[in-house]
């Protein structure tokens, strides 16, 4: 009698694994089963933003719940990618994240305040690539960067960007060092922001996506300067050289990407990607891409993962 009633022990002791382990596997089968949230790390009206938005529209359609789009701000992105470590793996929290979370703040000075790293988040899709543009005060009368080594001799230029250790602060600081000049950093919340605060004379120039200067630009109060890329900026609204073209090596596309939380099941992340590979296709994305003068890029993990090393390394050559 003894053995049949340890037996049975045994055999209770086991069913609760068992079924824990089917009713994961069910849960991540079913997931999502409730609203997921994507966290956007920059301001609200900027080009993640406004992509963040769009995109979540269509939530419904294509992972069969809302999606919420929601913004959480401080220190050009790192208070939400730090706070955002809370999430369990399939957590139905999403964050937007690129290279100056990843490449450039772990690698500059302040770096021991990071508390996160690439590899504690997952890539599920990279959604844009886009090419940053320098503008100045068009009273200045700088329209390349002649003209501007030329102003900054002597002189501390007041730049506005997105975060002290983002991506513009770093093309900033690089392109300083190139040319030989001093820059004064003001940090903004958004590029957007940092591109009103030009717009309205607080700063000499600012570093900003070419769609958020485009008004300025065509009123004649900011004049564009250089695009970091090799090969210039040439559309309907800006003609202007590229870093690269002047021999600077400092230079590499803006990315957004969407992430989860490392661990979380591949399943999960295949599902996510396949719903936004479908959204990126969808009339009003590409309308709102073409206006936001950006490139539809859905680099996948190993993709991702080697564009944030290739700007590690050219953060560490340029720092």
């Amino acid at each position: 009698m003894k053995k049949i009633v340890l037996a049975v022990l045994v055999l209770l002791m086991a069913l609760p694994f068992g079924f824990a382990n089917g009713s994961q596997e069910a849960n991540i089968d079913k997931w999502p089963e409730k609203e997921v949230t994507v966290i956007c790390p920059w301001a609200v009206g900027g080009v993640a933003d406004l992509v963040n938005r769009k995109m979540a529209t269509f939530g419904q359609q294509y992972l069969g719940v809302p999606v919420l789009a929601t913004n959480e701000l401080g220190a050009g992105g790192n208070v939400a990618l730090t706070n955002y470590l809370k999430n369990e793996p399939n957590s139905y929290n999403l964050i937007f994240g690129g290279e100056g979370g990843f490449s450039i703040a772990p690698n500059i000075s302040g770096a021991s305040a990071i508390q996160f790293t690439y590899h504690d988040f997952e890539p599920i899709i990279n959604l844009y690539s886009a090419v940053f543009v320098m503008t100045a005060d068009s009273r200045l009368g700088i329209r390349d960067l002649d003209g501007l080594k030329a102003y900054g001799q002597g002189r501390k230029l007041k730049v506005a960007v997105n975060g002290i250790a983002g991506a513009e602060a770093f093309l900033a600081k690089a392109l300083a060092k190139e040319l030989g000049l001093q820059m004064d950093l003001v940090s903004y919340n958004g590029a957007n922001l940092a591109l009103d605060a030009a717009s309205k004379g607080e700063t000499q120039f600012a570093i900003s996506h070419q769609s958020q200067a485009r008004g300025s630009v065509q009123a004649g109060i900011l004049t564009p300067v250089c695009g970091f890329n090799k090969d210039g900026i040439h559309n309907e609204i800006y003609d202007v050289q590229g870093v690269g073209e002047y021999g600077i090596k400092a230079y590499y596309p803006n990315t957004c990407c969407l992430f989860a939380r490392k661990g979380t099941d591949p399943k999960v992340i295949a599902k996510i990607r396949d719903a936004y590979l479908k959204i990126l296709e969808e009339p009003e994305v590409k309308d709102l891409y073409k206006q936001l003068m950006i490139n539809a890029d859905p680099m996948d993990k190993a993709a991702y993962d080697r564009h944030i090393q290739s700007v590690v390394d050219i953060v560490l050559a340029n720092r």
